[in-house]
């Protein structure tokens, strides 16, 4: 088709999931199928979706076709050019930026990395481990690599020392780590800055039709250590003692340093975020999606910084992020960890137990009235509870694991300018509650659920009083979102009027009461 002039549309139209598409405009033009022609409107959106009116149903006898017979095929060239050909995008930023997708390591130029001791601190030295004949060489290989790179320098002396690791990579490489655990990391103060919360880093994502994804080569690698600490990062091999002169992985101070320097570099750019050495762009056209993914790599341009050219990804429609699959339409989530549950084995002990609970409470938001599933479960956790895997807690597994892996989970982005509605309940075991949004034609679609179960003193409570506490622990719960806007508040526990929602006040003889 070239580049139609496109008409401007009113219409919304609206996907099988509820959310409404963007058109970019609209199109007369003469269609043929067999020996039939009209002349049909087609809307175009900046998606690849392709999607006929009724009236082309109509016009061209498609009805009396089967559902499942193919019409015709039309290749995607044919229907219309990409407005933006992101392969030869991609190839202008790689050349743009050539400095920051060679190989080797990076350098930031606007830090360099402190580490402080507590007071009182005493050194520690510990002797090297023993590395195993078959990888011996490997190690070695690597251990110069890390030597011509600057990364580690030999010394002769120090009152500092941690021994190693060796990892193996998936690719067959190995990483060297040093386990400062075994004492430099008790004696380090803490770096006070938070890592983002991933809620926080959800709502960004709200209202991204389009993404990118960028990833640091060597993240922690590409700052340099002062001088000052360079001492401490100490390792002992088996060719002798080496200083760190770069901020290696294990120390426990690191991922802090590393994000608010990542902060501090990005800041100021909509639409990004960084976790660590991962850095989401979210945008809602592909020309916001192409402006930020420029400045960010501006950014990391200007501050000395590498990335991995193969793990980053300039155009996306949806994005793997922190154990999600994020889309235009909202969050799911992401199929290779619902299939790390679906082959957990059934719990033969309360370790095992915990695993399979903490792989699902990850997804809790995606899970009405969670509480009440693992409430069996739950009972085998408690203390001085013995090991009884009963019919019960079968049953609540087998639906726990049945709820995640076959439901079609999917929560809507947050919006600040649609009406929210909070419904909570309680059970005699927990609380429950979901935050939705309310769509134009009165429909509804969850943004989070929440549950938590009841301690032993609130169970011997009233129901009045528990379907009291549900209403406070969902706005609690949900305070990010609902913090200084109106939103619905739903219950089906009618007394509860008396005590949240009358406007005729509460008799003087039960006000103390009812208010506690």
């Amino acid at each position: 088709m070239g580049g139609p002039n496109l008409q401007h549309t009113t219409q919304k139209p609206r996907t099988a999931c509820g959310n409404y598409l963007h058109l970019l405009g609209k199109m007369e033009c003469t269609v043929t199928f067999r020996d039939l022609a009209f002349v049909g409107v087609c809307y175009i959106t900046p998606a690849d979706l392709n999607l006929l009116g009724l009236d082309w149903f109509d016009h061209l006898n498609l009805a009396d076709v089967p559902l499942n017979t193919i019409c015709n095929l039309v290749s995607q060239p044919q229907l219309r050019q990409q407005p933006h050909d992101f392969e030869s995008y991609t190839r202008t930023l790689m050349t743009q930026f050539s400095t920051i997708f060679q190989p080797g390591l990076g350098r930031c130029s606007v830090m360099k990395a402190t580490l402080r001791l507590k007071t009182g601190a005493k050194p520690v030295f510990r002797p090297k481990r023993p590395v195993s004949y078959a990888t011996l060489q490997t190690v070695d290989e690597e251990l110069n690599r890390l030597q011509q790179q600057g990364v580690i320098t030999p010394v002769s002396y120090s009152v500092w020392a941690a021994p190693i690791v060796v990892i193996k990579k998936a690719n067959g490489t190995i990483r060297i780590c040093a386990d400062f655990s075994t004492g430099l990391n008790a004696a380090l103060e803490q770096h006070h800055y938070p890592l983002p919360v991933s809620a926080d880093l959800f709502t960004m994502l709200n209202g991204g039709r389009f993404f990118a994804k960028l990833n640091l080569a060597d993240a922690y690698l590409q700052v340099e250590v002062d001088e000052a600490s360079r001492e401490l990062l100490t390792i002992n091999t088996h060719r002798g003692l080496f200083q760190y002169n770069r901020l290696p992985f294990g120390v426990k101070t690191a991922p802090s340093i590393f994000q608010q320097l990542m902060d501090t570099i990005l800041s100021g750019i909509s639409g990004v975020a960084a976790y660590l050495d991962d850095i989401l762009i979210v945008a809602t056209t592909l020309e916001q999606l192409r402006e930020r993914t420029t400045l960010v790599l501006q950014r990391i341009s200007d501050n000395g910084f590498r990335l991995r050219p193969e793990k980053c990804q300039f155009y996306l429609q949806s994005v793997k992020y922190l154990g999600f699959i994020f889309d235009a339409d909202g969050r799911r989530p992401d199929p290779e960890n619902i299939r790390a549950i679906k082959l957990m084995p059934t719990p033969t002990n309360v370790s095992a137990l915990r695993s399979f609970l903490g792989l699902v409470s990850y997804y809790s938001a995606f899970v009405p009235s969670m509480h009440d599933i693992r409430a069996p479960l739950n009972s085998l956790l408690q203390k001085n509870s013995s090991w009884n895997w009963t019919k019960q807690c079968d049953t609540a597994f087998c639906k726990l694991k049945s709820i995640i892996i076959c439901s079609e989970l999917l929560l809507t982005h947050y919006d600040p300018a649609m009406p929210i509605i909070v419904a909570a309940d309680a059970s005699a075991n927990g609380l429950g509650a979901v935050i939705s949004h309310q769509f134009p034609d009165a429909s509804e679609k969850a943004i989070m659920h929440a549950a938590r179960t009841l301690t032993p003193a609130e169970k011997k409570c009233s129901q009045i009083e528990k379907e009291a506490l549900a209403l406070v622990f969902a706005v609690r719960r949900f305070h990010k979102f609902l913090y200084g806007r109106r939103f619905t508040l739903l219950t089906d526990h009618k007394p509860l009027l008396a005590i949240f929602g009358s406007k005729s006040g509460i008799p003087a003889h039960s006000a103390n009461r009812l208010q506690r």
